[in-house]
């Protein structure tokens, strides 16, 4: 059971530093997303380790931890980042098509008061 975690483990490390672009980002990320779901439910099932070779394993999985992590935050930032581009651009494509929407109907108009 343990080796199985592992394996998964390994798949998704090698996933992970795959170079991303935009070609395969969605591949990557969905890929990324069923591994990850697969280690999800690995870790409610495992037992605790009983033997040496079992404990070998799970310090090997711990020394890939740090670097694992610190690639998906990377991806996250760049999901982010990317996002982020995008709703720019429309906001800005918004701006070009239709420059006077924000302007204020009232504006530049008189109303006499005077009875």
């Amino acid at each position: 059971m343990w080796e199985q975690f592992a394996l998964v483990t390994a798949q998704l490390d090698e996933t992970v530093h795959q170079k991303v672009t935009d070609q395969n980002r969605k591949d990557v990320l969905e890929e990324v997303e069923k591994l990850l779901d697969q280690r999800e439910q690995f870790l409610t099932k495992l037992p605790q380790p009983q033997t040496s070779e079992e404990q070998a394993v799970i310090e090997r999985i711990i020394k890939r931890e740090p670097t694992l992590n610190q690639k998906l935050e990377f991806l996250l930032n760049d999901l982010k980042v990317d996002l982020r581009n995008m709703k720019k651009q429309k906001s800005s494509k918004q701006r070009y098509t239709n420059p006077y929407q924000s302007v204020s109907a009232y504006d530049g108009m008189f109303m006499d008061h005077k009875k």
